[in-house]
């Protein structure tokens, strides 16, 4: 089948089974700029009931992003700094959708998922967590669970995959748009995600690594909570993608060994990213890891 490019109306061909769920990336053939192509979505319909996502994470920038983001697209946002913010908001208002930064300060979104599943008024909302990965490049596989959150989804991927992810929740169709439509074939349409605004913000954010600045004088109190954050997202990180593995090795008194070359890994880029004056005087990596692993020990009562 074959479908025209959304901005220099070349026709491109495509498998029509390749197009996943939330779509299928295309790189034109003549202008070579990369565009979704996506299965047409349902009508939307009008005076529906406006839903509610609170979104969970510390920069300032991303939320600010997707708070404008989901609002233009109808929903009502709620932002959360941190875990007692996202806790307070929970229980003052309820949102049908909770998007969690695993890494959040305060409570890791782990323990935002318990706090939700085990309270009766709040069990019907729906999670997502935002992976805070350190190397977007690095993984290819799915995460082997999510700690009883709805789905997850990665920085990079929220602009053509966060509103689809949430109206699938939500019971809605997943492929009403997230992005103006601008060609149609039948039974597909193309959208340009390259030149969204939100999309090219997220971007900039996800390409920003957190690398930890030497301290001078006054600054040693910034520099020491840029590298708590950095521990969190990195251990979050390896917790996350390796749920059941952290579990068994739990269990067997042999986690350590298990997780080798993950903790190998994140120790070196760690060390890469925070200057020896911080990394000497707390060992904020260690702490991090050591305090993750004795709530999930609690968690499932070893």
């Amino acid at each position: 089948m074959n479908i025209q490019c959304p901005i220099c109306n070349t026709k491109n061909a495509f498998n029509q089974d390749n197009v996943a769920e939330f779509g299928e990336r295309v790189i034109c053939n003549n202008c070579k700029r990369t565009f979704l192509i996506k299965q047409k979505p349902s009508a939307y319909k009008p005076g529906q009931a406006i839903d509610k996502v609170m979104v969970a994470n510390s920069n300032p920038h991303f939320c600010s992003a997707i708070k404008d983001f989901l609002t233009g697209r109808g929903f009502e946002v709620m932002i959360a700094k941190d875990g007692v913010e996202a806790l307070q908001f929970l229980e003052m208002e309820i949102p049908q959708i909770a998007v969690v930064d695993v890494a959040l300060p305060g409570m890791y979104g782990f323990e935002i998922c318990d706090f939700i599943k085990n309270k009766e008024k709040l069990k019907d909302i729906k999670i997502i967590l935002l992976a805070s990965i350190y190397d977007k490049t690095r993984y290819k596989r799915m995460p082997s669970s999510i700690y009883g959150a709805a789905d997850y989804i990665e920085m990079h991927h929220i602009p053509d995959q966060l509103v689809p992810k949430i109206n699938k929740l939500l019971g809605k169709d997943a492929n009403m748009a997230a992005y103006p439509v601008t060609m149609q074939t039948k039974e597909f349409e193309t959208v340009i995600i390259e030149e969204d605004k939100f999309s090219e913000k997220i971007k900039d954010i996800a390409a920003k690594d957190i690398k930890v600045k030497r301290p001078e004088g006054s600054k040693t109190d910034k520099a020491q909570e840029e590298a708590v954050r950095l521990a969190r997202i990195i251990i979050s990180d390896i917790i996350l993608y390796n749920q059941e593995t952290v579990e068994r090795g739990i269990r067997e008194g042999n986690l350590l060994e298990l997780l080798k070359d993950d903790i190998m890994e994140g120790q070196a880029y760690y060390a890469k990213r925070v200057p020896l004056e911080v990394r000497k005087n707390k060992a904020y990596l260690k702490n991090a890891f050591e305090e993750l692993i004795d709530k999930i020990k609690k968690d499932i009562g070893v």
